[in-house]
């Protein structure tokens, strides 16, 4: 049973001894008190400070990014300690939470627009609302200051597929390159660069022409750590004949080597790392270039490669470039979903839906609809 002291002054006092130290806690209502005594106590336990008064924002952000972060995939744990150090804490730190207002919330979702960190912005103001979410949850507080902030909306970049030169090209010059096969495979399996890293000469079955997809790797300081797929699913693709000839003999070459990974380093023979695969691109890139330079002078003896002509794409360019063959090849959205590996059928469904709309001519099918009332009309009459 909660017990309590009735002042003089009628409000209600109640003693409570931490770490050997008195602290009173005064309310006019009892449920009041006890609740600020159960708080009081589960900040004690936690390690936290147990003056509820002084608890700034950064210090309940990390408790609770110990609780509910920590244990999370690496990548996870990244993302939201840039969001912690470089967006939440600089501006709103050392506040106090029950000093925390929604304007400041605000004056850090308007500096982050002008800084042109919109996407970036909504990820924090997200963050913001689980943090404080969860003091209200332990009794820290009593409202959400930023529950009613809004995302921001605003025009994300299409990812755009291959052209279908980009396509001829990427063929003609892989087959020449010393890491063409590994754009190739990106380009006609939809791997995701995560996926392609880890890959075995074992995950690879020649016979019943699949590649067997089982794991995954991230990067920590620049080194692949191998974790599950994203979706926590293994898969299976499709190797299609226009790569399988290149792929059949890497994997003899492999098998002479004694090495077991498909693609390696040169330096140690173990997985490729970031900075590898992105200086792999730009080698892949520079000698697309140069073919592209070299057929385009062959039609304009005038003409000058430059940054703004040259062809760039990124690896996962290359994945939407296999998500938009499968649209176009027939492959209905549920089989797609699985090819590509992703956990539900939203993304290929945006994919597909965006690929209809670029198909459909509205304007003419709207003029032969309203062309055939017309004269369906005028017959009649």
């Amino acid at each position: 049973m909660f017990t309590y002291t009735i002042r003089k002054d009628g409000r209600l006092m109640k003693k409570v001894t931490i770490n050997g130290k008195p602290k009173y806690l005064y309310s006019d209502n009892p449920k009041d008190l006890e609740r600020q005594c159960i708080e009081l106590k589960y900040l004690s336990y936690s390690g936290m400070n147990i003056d509820n008064d002084k608890i700034t924002l950064k210090q309940w952000a990390e408790k609770w990014y110990d609780v509910n972060i920590s244990q999370k995939e690496y990548n996870t744990r990244k993302n939201i300690r840039i969001l912690l150090d470089n967006h939440i804490y600089p501006s709103l730190g050392n506040i106090k939470l029950k000093n925390l207002k929604v304007i400041n919330i605000k004056e850090l979702q308007k500096n982050m627009i002008s800084e042109g960190l919109t996407s970036s912005c909504n990820r924090t103001i997200t963050t913001i609302k689980r943090i404080l979410n969860d003091a209200i949850e332990n009794d820290i507080i009593q409202k959400n200051v930023a529950f009613n902030i809004k995302s921001i909306k605003y025009t994300k970049i299409e990812k755009q597929p291959l052209s279908t030169y980009e396509d001829a090209l990427l063929l003609n010059v892989a087959k020449k390159h010393k890491y063409g096969l590994f754009f190739l495979i990106l380009r006609y399996t939809g791997l995701r660069t995560e996926e392609i890293i880890p890959l075995t000469i074992n995950d690879i079955d020649l016979v019943n022409k699949r590649i067997i997809i089982n794991k995954a790797t991230y990067f920590e300081k620049n080194q692949p750590n191998l974790k599950t797929t994203k979706n926590k699913k293994n898969r299976k693709v499709p190797i299609l004949n226009i790569i399988y000839k290149e792929l059949e003999e890497h994997i003899e070459d492999c098998k002479n080597k004694n090495q077991k990974l498909l693609f390696v380093k040169q330096s140690d023979g173990g997985m490729l790392t970031k900075i590898t695969v992105r200086w792999m691109l730009n080698s892949f890139l520079n000698a697309i270039n140069k073919q592209y330079e070299k057929e385009q002078k062959e039609k304009d003896n005038n003409f000058k490669l430059s940054e703004e002509n040259k062809i760039h794409f990124s690896n996962h360019q290359l994945r939407h470039s296999y998500c938009t063959m499968l649209y176009y090849a027939g492959i209905k959205i549920k089989k797609a979903q699985e090819l590509m590996g992703h956990s539900s059928a939203d993304m290929v469904y945006n994919i597909y839906t965006h690929l209809d709309e670029e198909r459909e001519n509205v304007d003419e099918t709207l003029n032969n609809y309203c062309l055939k009332s017309c004269q369906n009309s005028c017959q009649k009459n």
